[in-house]
């Protein structure tokens, strides 16, 4: 598969383009923990999958109500941006905004721009997929997890996800993408059930 084509996959299985390169960016993921996603089509409207009413999705969901956030995703700025994540559990909130707040304490004297998080898609169970850039330098594409009950990133990286990540962390397809790197080859990735 050529470079242009798992650029392409990339952006689908994040949910969002990000700009690649600049500054600070690496083709190399980074694997912080354990959890797995799997993706299902975003809507193009931007507006969060709507939950049935009389079901509010908490972190503990045993359905698994997977909230899509559309292709654009939600853009966190600051931490008040939070709210704008209808259907995330509180613990998943605070979670992100406390990741925005520890980019954004670092400084980078070429990209000059304060950090930006997007969340893509989110399983109140424990899953979500999107990623950090900074305007005009670049970014990459984040998978989320909180495999011991604790939200962290568990992968980060310019190129598809590897599958043993998705497995290892058993995350559902919906989330992270019906594709992920076995090797140097692409291939069909479906969460066991």
């Amino acid at each position: 598969m050529g470079p242009m084509n798992r650029a392409k996959l990339v952006a689908v299985a994040a949910g969002s383009l990000f700009l690649l390169g600049a500054c600070g960016g690496s083709d190399e993921p980074r694997d912080a923990g354990n959890a797995t996603t799997s993706t299902e089509p975003g809507i193009a409207s931007g507006e969060p999958t709507p939950t049935p009413p009389g079901d509010t999705p908490t972190s503990g969901d045993p359905a698994g109500r997977v909230v899509d956030f559309g292709e654009d995703g939600v853009t966190l700025t600051s931490a008040p941006d939070v709210t704008d994540l209808a259907g995330a559990p509180a613990d998943f909130r605070a979670f992100i905004a406390r990741e925005l707040a520890k980019e954004q304490a670092q400084s980078d004297d070429v990209c000059t721009e304060k950090p930006q998080i997007k969340v893509s898609r989110i399983d109140p169970r424990g899953w979500a997929a999107g990623g950090t850039f900074i305007p005009q330098c670049g970014g990459n594409a984040t998978l989320w997890a909180k495999p011991d009950g604790t939200w962290r990133e568990v992968w980060a990286g310019q190129q598809l996800v590897d599958c043993a990540t998705l497995k290892r962390y058993a995350f559902p397809a919906d989330v992270a993408g019906g594709t992920c790197l076995d090797g140097d080859d692409e291939v069909p990735y479906a969460a066991a059930r």
